[in-house]
């Protein structure tokens, strides 16, 4: 009677061991999927260091190929988006997750480490006062109204919404002056003010159209000099600062970005990272926002219930529909979009909603509590190879596992797992944060120590195994054999060549289990060297 391991299809912590497919085992550790032998990770490889006690990890410079330049990181959770504007040759990015949203580029992120060197506030604050009119020179004619505002603009062109608007009561042609105008608030790179004033329509509404601009420092000697409108409408009432609590920053399509703050979803104004107005706002009912995801042109919102999904190609026709499928969010951090879904860590397993529809992942392959032990609520989310990498901290000690969220047919565990790490989609790979490290995911010359326990296998009589082998691609590496839970022998094996095995008991269930790091095709027991060889 002869046995064979081959075939080894991660591991099943659900099931009864006695009921698993035949690739399918109970421990599955260190091993790296969809070759369908038992194959080691690779070691990841050191690339560059980071200030320590960092969460978020996230590569700047995404135009050039590289590994090692240059790491943004942050203490606290992180979220960044590169901006959409295509003239932009200095890699605007924004991103939240450091007090209040923030923005940066090559011109001030990369002078010196650690990185971002630099960065300043997000939006551009609006004036606070209303402009002080007084006529200078009298006009001609009969008496109009006009109403006047101004705003501020940044070195980047970025242009506030209005200030206060005040009004005067004067004739064609007359002089106004402004008075002493305020300066506006530091680290928003506000350097000009644009001043409007209002006309009245064929329709007899009134709209504002640029009058004049100057520098923002100047506060006095400002006067509408009579002169004529600009045909330029003022554009950005409503465009407020975005609020100071948004996080989980996230870049869609059409030029749109969103967060959340508080309760609320909300919405930049398009290709407007800087102005987030209030009417652009998602505030699910019953609900309260965790995190974000994206899944082709589907906003996925996270929630402490619930997930809802958002659509609309702008962000003032944006649709919520939530989802019948009860899987809260626990940790912000465990969220992973894929061009097909997006997966996040629930209570009861790993959850996924996307193309396929909404399930939880890790059903069938390990029960609610087994999933609760592995503490879901510090989980870390990553990508690599179609899988979903979660890493987790129990006990103070970080650990993982892999999983293929379309086809999870074994759950693949990790020995070692990270606090934060960052997918790079220019270089398809992973990068970690061990420590103050950024690793390579995969990378480094030495291989993981790989270890795969079999299911429970059968045998229709109690049989002694005299022999055994191993097909593998190098050696030595190690055999075990156990009769139910009992360890009956461990062998070091040192080539393809069979091997005794110590006999005079008889047992009716066998588990086999090879450990190694090099790669296993199979694994092989029988009753006699002949069945072995033969």
């Amino acid at each position: 009677m002869k046995i064979t391991l081959a075939g080894f299809g991660g591991a099943n912590q659900a099931v009864q061991p006695r009921l698993l497919p035949e690739s399918v085992g109970t421990v599955s550790l260190n091993q790296r999927p969809g070759g369908g032998d038992l194959q080691p990770w690779a070691q990841p490889s050191t690339v560059a260091t980071v200030p320590a006690s960092q969460q978020t990890i996230y590569r700047f410079g995404r135009d050039v190929v590289s590994d090692t330049q240059y790491w943004f990181s942050l203490p606290g959770v992180g979220h960044f988006a590169r901006g959409f504007i295509a003239s932009d040759t200095t890699e605007r990015t924004y991103f939240t997750g450091s007090g209040a949203p923030r923005v940066t580029d090559s011109t001030i992120a990369v002078a010196s480490a650690p990185y971002p060197t630099a960065s300043r506030l997000l939006g551009v604050p609006k004036p606070a006062n209303a402009i002080t009119l007084t006529q200078t020179t009298a006009g001609t004619g009969d008496d109009e109204l006009r109403f006047y505002t101004q705003t501020f603009v940044t070195d980047r062109g970025e242009e506030s919404a209005p200030g206060p608007t005040s009004s005067i009561t004067c004739k064609p042609g007359a002089i106004i002056d402004f008075g002493t105008l305020e300066l506006p608030q530091s680290n928003y790179g506000i350097t000009k003010r644009r001043v409007y004033r209002t006309q009245a329509g064929q329709s007899g509404s009134a709209e504002f159209f640029f009058l004049r601009e100057d520098l923002a420092t100047q506060q006095t000697g400002i006067t509408d000099d009579a002169r004529a409108l600009g045909a330029d409408a003022l554009a950005t009432t409503g465009w407020e600062l975005p609020p100071a609590d948004l996080k989980h920053l996230t870049g869609l399509w059409n030029g749109i970005m969103a967060g959340i703050s508080g309760r609320s979803i909300r919405f930049c104004e398009p290709f407007k990272p800087y102005a987030w107005p209030v009417a652009y706002e998602v505030l699910p009912p019953d609900v309260t926002p965790v995190a974000l995801g994206v899944w082709s042109t589907n906003l996925i919102a996270l929630t402490n219930g619930r997930p809802r999904v958002i659509t609309g190609s702008s962000p003032d026709v944006m649709n919520d529909d939530p989802v019948e499928f009860e899987a809260a969010c626990v940790s912000e951090k465990s969220v992973q979009s894929f061009g097909h879904g997006v997966c996040w860590a629930s209570p009861d397993g790993l959850a996924y909603l996307g193309a396929n529809g909404a399930r939880i992942v890790t059903a069938g392959l390990m029960r609610p509590e087994q999933w609760r032990a592995l503490a879901p609520e510090t989980m870390v989310g990553a990508q690599y190879e179609g899988m979903y990498l979660g890493f987790y901290q129990v006990g103070g000690v970080w650990k993982g596992f892999a999983v293929d969220p379309l086809n999870p047919s074994g759950i693949y565990e990790l020995s070692q797992g990270y606090q934060a790490a960052y997918f790079d989609k220019l270089r398809n790979s992973l990068f970690v944060l061990d420590g103050t490290n950024v690793r390579k995911w995969a990378a480094g010359p030495s291989m993981m120590t790989a270890r795969f326990r079999s299911k429970t296998i059968v045998l229709p009589r109690p049989t002694s195994l005299a022999c055994a082998r191993v097909i593998a691609d190098a050696y030595p590496l190690t055999f075990r054999l156990f009769a139910g839970a009992t360890l009956l022998h461990t062998q070091t094996v040192a080539s393809r060549e069979p091997f005794r095995l110590p006999g005079g008991s008889k047992h009716i269930e066998y588990h086999m289990e090879v450990e190694g790091t090099v790669r296993v095709t199979a694994v092989e027991a029988a009753t006699s060297m002949q069945e072995l060889i033969g």
